[in-house]
């Protein structure tokens, strides 16, 4: 939540991630014949926020998937002050 709110998607657990994670949990759970409904459609809205080219920010990015929601303007990335 707090990527969201100071609009820093520097990735500490990418959106690829997440779509290779649950897609093992979801082979797995097809293989043992498990439903996971909850599961496969948060696997389809990483899918679609990496395909929408968030792919390498934070996990948290999935937010911005979703039409309508006013998300703060992006942070200016931090500079070594040791320079």
């Amino acid at each position: 939540m707090t990527h969201v709110l100071t609009g820093d998607y520097t990735p500490l657990s990418a959106v690829d991630i997440f779509v290779k994670d649950l897609g093992l949990v979801l082979d797995m759970a097809r293989a043992s014949k498990f439903p996971l409904p909850v599961s496969s459609t948060v696997h389809q809205m990483f899918m679609q926020a990496s395909s929408a080219g968030f792919a390498r920010e934070d996990d948290s990015a999935v937010i911005k998937i979703f039409p309508g929601i006013d998300l703060p303007p992006a942070r200016p990335p931090a500079t070594d002050a040791s320079s």
